[in-house]
């Protein structure tokens, strides 16, 4: 019977292939998807010419929404600073987040060190806090790097968080081998822990269906501009805005608006009312931002082939070519929920789980 040294031996011997295997399964197909989709996001966009590019907030955003492991799922919670500026990206992406920990149990504050670590980080502290200790404060993303949405950047990002989660376990194995203070059974058991880590365990290689995948993330940047697009107007009656001095509408205020459409302090529409005398209190509706009918013709193709029927409300010919806008609030909750299927559909149930379609 090999001893515990040998064993965690092998096991640090064994941490490159793991490495370059999550590269080579799940890190390199997903940016080749992620790639496709937002080249067809930004050519629909320039077509169009209608809407402001999102820039990295779509790499952190994607990641934490279409998670599929958690690899994904760790890497975005290190990056959510990126969505500072954006809080409704920022509340979407930290729910599906939560859920995803939530669902692969973990109950460490750490999720960023869950892929390299896994339930080593709850479950070895009594016996190796150390050196859990040690590894997580190694464990250092850099996030304050250049930022910009292409695929290079997104994918030197990943594999550096690849490589980090790969010193943080090569440290907690090193540590552990060289600690004569540990018993040889305990010793057994922290390498049996090691390998049920999410490091430990990369998928097969063509586990990721590239072209699937593209879609889903291309509707996922479609259906955040949808979200993106609605604004609060607080409005009321003005005297002498009108046609030839008459009472017209006076704005008082433009806001974007921050909450889901599901949410229940989601703003609700009212008329103005008289206070008294020609005093009013404002009233609010809720306007949205026109994404263009070439967005919209894309929005529909993409939402056919990932959920079998097309986003907008079927239109006339004429309202076609008028470029009529549908968005109303059933979009705003359709995009909603079409978020939280993709997210549900490539949620890891465990540590080990892959669900990249």
């Amino acid at each position: 019977m090999s001893s515990a040294k040998d064993r965690l031996t092998s096991i640090m011997d064994e941490l490159d292939k793991k490495k370059s295997q999550w590269e080579v399964s799940v890190v390199s197909p997903y940016v080749r998807s992620y790639d496709f989709a937002y080249n067809n996001y930004q050519n629909t966009l320039k077509a169009q010419v209608a809407r402001d590019k999102m820039g990295a907030e779509l790499l952190v955003f994607t990641a934490g929404v279409l998670s599929g492991s958690v690899l994904m799922a760790a890497f975005a919670s290190s990056s959510l600073r990126v969505l500072a500026g954006r809080a409704l990206l920022r509340t979407i992406c930290n729910n599906n987040l939560n859920r995803t920990f939530d669902a692969v149990h973990a109950v460490t504050n750490n999720k960023a060190a869950m892929f390299a670590l896994g339930s080593v980080l709850d479950k070895a502290k009594g016996i190796a806090g150390q050196h859990i200790t040690a590894a997580v404060e190694n464990f250092t993303v850099r996030t304050s790097g250049i930022q910009s949405q292409t695929s290079v950047n997104f994918l030197t990002r990943l594999q550096d968080f690849v490589n980090v989660s790969f010193i943080a376990v090569h440290e907690f194995v090193t540590g552990v081998r060289n600690d004569n203070s540990i018993k040889e059974s305990d010793k057994l058991k922290l390498a049996d822990m090691v390998e049920a880590t999410p490091f430990w365990l990369p998928p097969r290689a063509n586990r990721v269906d590239e072209n699937k995948l593209a879609q889903q993330m291309e509707l996922l940047f479609y259906m955040t501009s949808v979200l993106d697009s609605d604004t609060l107007v607080r409005h009321a009656p003005s005297i002498g805005n009108g046609i030839g001095g008459g009472i017209g509408e006076g704005i008082r205020s433009k806001e974007r608006i921050n909450q889901m459409p599901t949410a229940k302090d989601y703003p609700k529409e009212s008329e103005p009312k008289i206070i008294r005398g020609a005093t009013y209190e404002p009233g609010q509706r809720i306007e949205y931002d026109d994404l263009g009918s070439v967005v919209r013709a894309r929005i529909d193709t993409l939402s056919r082939a990932v959920t079998g029927s097309p986003f907008y409300p079927q239109q006339s010919i004429g309202m076609r070519i008028a470029g009529n806008d549908p968005t109303g609030r059933e979009q705003m909750v359709k995009a909603e929920h079409i978020i939280s299927r993709l997210s549900a559909q490539t949620r890891p149930k465990q540590l080990s789980d892959v669900f990249m379609m």
